[in-house]
């Protein structure tokens, strides 16, 4: 299986693109993030591969990082979900973004992807929300000098009764908006984010 492809951009299409790799030309499916993001023809360019084979076929999906590879492999292990889903639903939402709904049950955010029903999403929720929490939580606490507070803040969010994935999630975007070594502005940033989403207790 192809993991991974570095080379030259050779052509680029409406989801995708040729890329040169020492002389041969590997066609890839990139969706419209990863294509935005590609570059231009001559361009040098590494993306990360998920090969997807059928009796019929074989099939590239090329992504910028590992975190949108892992998401779109994940989002795959549902049953229903074939890849052309999984990559609409990583064009309407990023990474984060679809692991942030499946965390806490944001239906709606995933029905906004084309070919994804409320059926379906309540399906994602039920089946990938648990791993999803997970895949945040190694997130949120990749940064060692902020570990502490991003602890103490997932934890105090607890006690106030939120569950573990909609906290780790909530923690993870006041992360990103404030200070990540204050737990009380971490805690209080985070209460504002779960209040807007309809979270509050």
């Amino acid at each position: 299986m192809i993991g991974k492809l570095r080379g030259v951009v050779d052509e680029v299409m409406a989801d995708g693109a040729v890329i040169d790799v020492g002389g041969v030309g590997y066609s890839v499916h990139l969706g419209a993030r990863g294509s935005a993001r590609l570059g231009g023809s001559g361009d040098d360019v590494e993306v990360y591969i998920h090969t997807h084979v059928r009796e019929e076929s074989l099939d590239l999906y090329g992504f910028p990082s590992r975190a949108d590879l892992s998401t779109f492999q994940l989002l795959l292990g549902v049953s229903g979900v074939g890849p052309r889903m999984a990559m609409a639903i990583l064009d309407t939402l990023d990474a984060d973004g679809v692991r942030r709904a499946l965390a806490t049950g944001d239906g709606r955010a995933l029905a906004r992807s084309p070919g994804v029903g409320k059926k379906t999403a309540e399906r994602l929720i039920l089946e990938l929300g648990d791993r999803a929490g997970e895949m945040l939580d190694l997130t949120v606490s990749a940064d060692a000098s902020t570990e502490g507070a991003v602890t103490e803040a997932v934890e105090a969010l607890g006690a106030l009764g939120f569950g573990r994935s909609e906290a780790v999630s909530a923690v993870g975007r006041a992360r990103q908006d404030g200070d990540p070594n204050h737990v009380e502005d971490l805690v209080r940033r985070a209460l504002a984010f779960l209040s807007d989403e309809g979270g509050g207790r």
